[in-house]
């Protein structure tokens, strides 16, 4: 501090001094700044904020904003580092007979770190509300993929929606669906109120929706796009519906909040869902659940229709080729006829030349019922009309005569043929004409597929399954096509011009049959190594009537 100027007199220094005694008593430190910034007095308070010495802080530049009439906070720099915050506020005066500002500081440290409590309190209890939030979101999605999956018949789906979105999503929904024949369908609706149910269900009969209405819902299906209303008014009210007593039925039903989302899937609007609250107000972040369950529903829609006009498309090609069948066999039959007449010489003599002839024709009319017979197989299958006739039987016969018709084949490609089967009768029940029709289609893709070596069938058995294996010698199969072989019409080779004919229906009809049987087909192949076909049926239980027939099989066998 400078020494009073000599003009100024004693009672000015008196009046100072008074100050000086005030300003030491004051809770808020004082700082007196001159004009050129530098400090000329801090009172105890000043001295107790900097944690500092006054004789270290009288003389420094003060280096805080000293505009007069404002109220600024400062964070101020203590000894040993620690800070504190005050609240600024500076003033014009004299001091000492010269112009100077001054300064009064109140420390607010307590209440900036009351403050920072209260916000990071706030933080996390908004972070925890967004959590439970999201939590509430994933549990409501996860709850609407489970009522998705569990049905194809989307209309009962959306039904089911309806009840999910209620009331977690809204206090009562409406599901409109444009069907494929152009009509919009009201296919569901819910509310949480279940006395204000009968009220929805009036809002569904009485007021069908159009494309051209001003409903929320007719605008999604025009435009495609959500429609988000968080505070509607009475005048919108009005507008949104079709009349008065559309309104007030609307307002018996409680309205604070609408949206509308648009189902769409595949570049598709197939629908739309309106969400409405009466005690709350919607948030962008309760449009985005509501359009991601609504992408969820369009999708199980759009998936439900396709699977219905597959389902479609495939009884037609099922009810095509079982006609187109019918119809070969009428002339087929025809051919094969008048072969055995010719054959027989009811037309005149035949020569050895023509005979050969005949004979010719005749395999080709089999090879063409073989054909036949597959699509008829497949067919059946396809429409779920093939029928199990079981009976009891020794499965040593049942593989001998399918064997005895296609041991010719592998002889006319001069291949070995084998046939290994147990000494014991195998007693089965099962539908034996299915298993010689597996067996035939096996052996003759066997052979087909085999142009040295040979194949061979072999039977092995336990308590619990019997194993029909056919072996072959022939051009294998690559791991990669295992599966593939048993697809309808697909073949390894798959171009136009093949070396072995068929139809690609063979191993797809062994298959289903073998697990139309209880049973199941496998396949063990690689490239130049054959393949083996293994055709699994369950072993059934031996009582006192499989034992009489295990004993004539056996005496017969013996004779």
């Amino acid at each position: 501090m400078t020494p009073a100027g000599p003009r100024r007199g004693k009672a000015a220094q008196r009046s100072d001094e008074r100050l000086k005694t005030i300003i030491d008593r004051l809770a808020d430190g004082i700082v007196i700044v001159a004009r050129d910034g530098v400090v000329r007095f801090v009172n105890p308070a000043a001295v107790r904020l900097f944690g500092r010495p006054a004789e270290e802080l009288q003389g420094q530049e003060f280096g805080f904003p000293t505009l007069a009439g404002e109220t600024t906070e400062i964070d101020v720099v203590r000894r040993g580092g620690q800070t504190a915050a005050a609240e600024l506020r500076a003033v014009e005066t004299e001091w000492e007979g010269e112009p100077a500002f001054l300064i009064s500081l109140r420390d607010v440290t307590d209440r900036r770190l009351a403050e920072e409590q209260r916000r990071r309190a706030e933080a996390d209890q908004a972070a925890r509300r967004a959590a439970e939030g999201e939590a509430r979101r994933a549990r409501f999605l996860s709850n609407v993929s489970a009522v998705l999956s569990a049905s194809l018949d989307y209309h009962a789906t959306l039904a089911t929606l309806a009840q999910v979105a209620v009331p977690e999503l809204a206090d009562w929904c409406m599901i409109d669906v444009a069907e494929e024949d152009g009509r919009i369908a009201r296919v569901a609706a819910a509310h949480a109120d279940h006395d204000r149910g009968p009220l929805l269900s009036l809002l569904r009969a009485e007021f069908p929706l159009h494309r051209d209405d001003a409903v929320p819902a007719a605008q999604v299906l025009r435009t495609g796009k959500p429609v988000f209303v968080p505070n509607p008014d009475d005048a919108w009210l009005v507008n949104a519906t079709s009349g008065p007593e559309h309104a007030a039925l609307v307002r018996a039903l409680g309205v604070r909040s609408v949206m509308a989302v648009p189902l769409v899937a595949r570049a598709e609007t197939l629908g739309a869902i309106t969400l409405v609250c009466a005690d709350r107000r919607y948030t962008r972040n309760d449009l985005a659940t509501a359009e991601d369950f609504a992408q969820r529903a369009a999708l199980s829609i759009s998936n439900a229709r396709l699977f219905s006009a597959a389902q479609e498309a495939s009884r037609a090609k099922s009810e095509f080729l079982a006609v187109m069948s019918h119809e070969l066999r009428t002339p087929l039959n025809a051919v094969l006829g008048y072969a055995d007449l010719l054959q027989a010489g009811i037309g005149g003599d035949v020569t050895d030349k023509q005979r050969g002839y005949l004979d010719r024709v005749r395999e080709c009319a089999r090879h063409l019922e073989g054909i036949i017979d597959e699509i008829l197989a497949f067919s059946r299958m396809e429409a779920g009309a093939e029928t199990v006739k079981s009976r009891r039987v020794d499965l040593r016969d049942v593989v001998r005569q399918a064997t005895a018709l296609l041991r010719p084949l592998a002889r006319q490609k001069e291949l070995g043929f084998e046939v290994r089967l147990p000494d014991e009768p195998l007693i089965v029940e099962t539908d034996p004409d299915k298993v010689q029709q597996i067996l035939r289609n096996l052996v003759s893709n066997a052979v087909k597929f085999t142009d040295d070596g040979e194949v061979r069938v072999e039977v092995v058995s336990d308590q619990a399954r019997h194993l029909l294996r056919v072996v072959d010698t022939g051009i294998g199969i690559a791991p990669e096509h295992h599966e593939h072989v048993f697809d309808p019409f697909w073949q390894v080779e798959q171009h136009s011009r093949r070396e072995v004919g068929g139809t690609g229906l063979g191993l797809s009809v062994a298959r289903r049959l073998a697990e139309l049987l209880g049973g199941r087909l496998t396949l063990e192949s690689a490239p130049g190594r054959g393949s083996t076909f293994t055709l699994t049926l369950p072993a059934a239980a031996t009582d006192e009537s499989d034992a009489r027939l295990a004993m004539r099989a056996a005496e017969s066998t013996a004779g």
